[in-house]
């Protein structure tokens, strides 16, 4: 409220600055995560990032790593590689995936080479989501519902339940990945900085 410049990262969160009647500047600059992602190449190896790691899922957590392996085992031709995370309600249940590569976590340079070699995303991460849309890599988010609204049915789908995920997982092919990536286009530092001149030099 009392801001004068808002920097959204999206279209949709603009609107509801917007409809929410702030007062100053509002533009849309894109996430600057994303800056980090416009050299890197891409390839389409037969694998499959899984994430799993929400406080929301760890009462579930057990139902979701059963899922994960038996969607393993039906897809054998791809690898399933799953970081595991060290919060202890996680990482018990780790011997559950049998059919999973279970590797240490990632630092960040590690998760986007394998991100950018994969065919697939499995994850309850929100930042994967961004990266992955991006990279143009189908995501399938192990979530009832999600902040990245913007691309659910395009570049993502949710799976609300561990039941649904062999289902759901095999609709992946079909999401059109259509247009750009609604969360930036990697020039998000850039434009945040023209408009902090304009601003400065005494411009809107």
């Amino acid at each position: 409220r009392i801001a004068t410049i808002h920097l959204c990262p999206t279209e949709l969160s603009k609107q509801r600055l917007i409809d929410e009647k702030v007062s100053g500047v509002v533009e849309v600059v894109g996430n600057t995560v994303l800056d980090n992602l416009v050299d890197v190449k891409t390839d389409d190896k037969k694998k499959v990032l899984v994430t799993m790691h929400r406080r929301e899922n760890h009462k579930n957590i057990k139902e979701w790593f059963v899922a994960i392996d038996k969607l393993a085992q039906e897809y054998s031709d791809y690898k399933f590689t799953l970081p595991i995370h060290p919060n202890p309600a996680v990482n018990k249940y780790k011997e559950v995936l049998k059919n999973v590569n279970v590797v240490s976590p990632m630092d960040y340079d590690t998760l986007i080479d394998y991100l950018s070699g994969c065919a697939y995303v499995v994850t309850d991460s929100g930042g994967i989501q961004e990266e992955a849309s991006f990279l143009r890599k189908p995501c399938l988010v192990c979530r009832n519902e999600t902040e990245r609204q913007e691309g659910l049915n395009n570049f993502s789908l949710l799976c609300g339940k561990p039941h649904l995920l062999l289902k759901q997982f095999a609709q992946l092919k079909f999401l059109r990945m259509n247009g750009a990536c609604p969360y930036g286009d990697g020039r998000a530092s850039t434009k945040v900085v023209r408009i902090l001149k304009d601003f400065l030099q005494g411009g809107k």
